[in-house]
């Protein structure tokens, strides 16, 4: 696998980064941790600046015990979340029939750590033919510069674009939990955010409804919107021709539905942070955490503005 994926499983279809270990059934969580390679722990361990000398006051290194790579240096109130225990998250929806693990994996050799969980129902139909999925992730960091984080995660089926909820992270139950005290009965609280998907949903779902029924006025300069960048006729940024291509040709696109909507030009955004921009090894954390997200948050939010205007 590349560089910054080291290891994940999937169930189902190939997701869009076309990496992991295929699972033919949903897993049970014991299962779901062997196929994505997380059998392994990390611990806190004394730094010394020479050999001898008393270990440094406040500060520990964060260490992964089966292949003993150093991923961070924290502070004495962080407490690790082991891997297993980011599945247990998780034990009472899949006990109930609320939700299947999808996938999972590490990322960076092991500093970040994801489940992604498929939350039962129907999908939501946005348009005829063009369906969106629910999923639950649920994102943590052993290096000590990230709080556990739990979030819905709407999934766009005809490509796997991940997408943004309900005009921005803040407007959904995002939650962040950071590692100190006694962190999984934090996480146990936590797992009364699942009595707001309905609601959350919906409203994202009307968001969708309201874009595709939008026809976009000046797609270029919505991309230039999204990107903040400055359109130079003469040398235009590069990504202004690709996702230029995908509204009109990238997966899903020819549906007559939805066709040259602001839920398509959304959705060619998508799919150039999903599938086209950057290096390979590296697009699924951006796409998640880094840049991507952060562009796919403004592609929603820009959209939505534009077409409230429209």
């Amino acid at each position: 696998m590349p560089a910054e994926v080291e290891s994940m499983m999937y169930v189902g279809k190939t997701p869009w980064h076309g990496l992991g270990v295929a699972l033919e059934q949903p897993p049970t969580a014991a299962e779901a941790i062997a196929a994505a390679g997380l059998q392994w722990e990390v611990e806190k361990q004394d730094i010394y600046l020479e050999e001898g000398e008393e270990p440094i006051e406040d500060w520990s290194a964060v260490v992964r015990q089966d292949t003993e790579a150093v991923l961070g240096v924290v502070g004495n109130t962080w407490r690790p979340l082991q891997n297993e225990e980011a599945f247990a998250f998780f034990d009472p929806f899949i006990q109930a029939g609320a939700a299947q693990y999808h996938t999972a994996g590490s990322l960076k050799e092991g500093r970040y750590v994801w489940v992604l969980a498929k939350l039962a129902g129907d999908p939501m139909q946005v348009a005829k033919d063009d369906l969106v999925e629910r999923y639950l992730l649920l994102s943590n960091s052993h290096d000590g510069k990230a709080a556990i984080n739990v979030r819905f995660t709407p999934v766009r089926v005809v490509c796997w674009n991940t997408l943004t909820m309900a005009e921005s992270d803040n407007a959904s139950p995002f939650l962040r939990i950071r590692h100190k005290g006694n962190v999984q009965d934090t996480l146990r609280h936590v797992q009364g955010v699942v009595d707001v998907t309905n609601r959350t949903f919906a409203a994202t779902l009307e968001q969708y409804r309201f874009l595709a029924s939008r026809q976009v006025e000046n797609l270029q300069q919505y991309i230039v919107d999204v990107l903040q960048v400055t359109l130079d006729p003469e040398r235009p940024p590069r990504a202004i021709e690709p996702i230029m291509a995908l509204f009109e040709e990238g997966r899903g696109q020819d549906n007559k539905a939805i066709r040259g909507t602001y839920w398509a030009a959304y959705n060619a955004v998508t799919e150039f942070v999903d599938h086209q921009r950057g290096r390979d090894a590296s697009r699924l954390h951006a796409a998640w955490y880094g840049e991507g997200k952060r562009i796919k948050q403004r592609a929603l939010s820009v959209a939505t503005e534009l077409a409230r205007a429209a």
